[in-house]
């Protein structure tokens, strides 16, 4: 199917479309905790038994139109890398912004593995991408499936790249707790490092807090914190880990179907918004193998939270990671 095949409707989304964000779905279930799993493990099978939804890549369904053009421009479009290809991860590379990095990689000649929460949404994006070399499955708002997650990936071998692409939006503050802040921590402990990591954290981050007491309660905590968390991730672990290339990337508020939540449209250039981790992944360009940073549209960003960079504020959150879940970052 190509471009004939995309049905542009109303931006005046049903609730159920809604409720599929670009990358997980509200639900009603309470997040599990490091004690008291509230989901099954998932299997480390593939299950190919669930079929995709709606066209191709999914317009009006799990992606906007925006994100379904560009599919379309970048499987015409881009050409094969003349060079190394590499292996790469992305986390939520169902829908929007890790689509569509993980269509340009794969199309770049990579090898990419693509995660879904879930069996549908991993038949969408085998559908969608049907080059890749695998599809990891597991719902970050439970973090035994997390772990679960993180064997699943360990099983497939090391990787050169990981993007840490996936987040959620709108959700209670326990689910958005684990999805994104306790979860992108768990993979990052328990995953064979590979040799560069990604963190994605819009600029959302700069109003959030550390809330350790949350984290150590599993209280919850708001969209602003988690972003914040997962930028201080990823600059605590480009100090730990100086022989891996890490950095926190600023893919902007940009038209997937997450952003089209807060009103009609976002602001922020959609090609830009993935290229950046793209460039990373990649490079060859020159200033590609910047490393500790927080970067907006291939740039170092200065308007940062200042927590970012404060190691005392790194080490309490990653203690308060380790009391939380009983794992520790190396």
């Amino acid at each position: 199917m190509r471009t004939t095949e995309l049905t542009r409707r109303s931006l005046l989304l049903s609730g159920a479309a809604f409720g599929i964000s670009m990358l997980a779905s509200c639900s009603t279930t309470e997040p599990s905790s490091k004690n008291t799993p509230s989901a099954p493990t998932p299997s480390k099978q593939a299950d190919h038994s669930s079929q995709p939804q709606g066209d191709l890549y999914g317009a009006d369904v799990y992606n906007t139109q925006e994100v379904a053009d560009e599919l379309v421009h970048i499987d015409e479009n881009v050409q094969s890398l003349d060079g190394k290809p590499k292996r790469v991860l992305i986390t939520g590379s169902t829908a929007g912004a890790g689509q569509l990095a993980a269509a340009y990689l794969l199309k770049r000649g990579h090898a990419v593995v693509a995660h879904a929460r879930n069996p549908q949404r991993a038949a969408d994006v085998r559908r969608d991408l049907p080059g890749l070399e695998e599809v990891v499955t597991g719902d970050l708002r439970h973090l035994d499936e997390t772990r679960a997650l993180a064997e699943q990936i360990n099983a497939l071998g090391e990787f050169d790249v990981i993007v840490h692409n996936a987040g959620e939006y709108r959700l209670s503050d326990p689910e958005i707790l684990n999805a994104n802040s306790l979860s992108p921590y768990l993979l990052t402990a328990l995953v064979t490092p590979p040799k560069q990591l990604s963190y994605l954290s819009p600029n959302q981050h700069q109003s959030g807090g550390l809330r350790l007491d949350e984290i150590r309660s599993g209280g919850g905590i708001s969209y602003p914190d988690s972003k914040l968390h997962m930028a201080m991730i990823g600059i605590a672990v480009a100090r730990l880990r100086p022989e891996s290339q890490v950095n926190v990337v600023n893919p902007g508020w940009i038209p997937t179907m997450m952003a089209l939540q807060d009103g009609p449209y976002s602001r922020d250039d959609l090609r830009a918004g993935y290229m950046t981790q793209v460039w990373l992944a990649e490079g060859i360009e020159p200033g590609s193998d910047i490393t500790g940073t927080y970067l907006f549209h291939q740039k170092i960003d200065s308007r940062v939270n200042d927590l970012v960079h404060d190691e005392d504020a790194q080490d309490q959150l990653l203690a308060a990671y380790a009391e939380q879940t009983g794992v520790t970052l190396s």
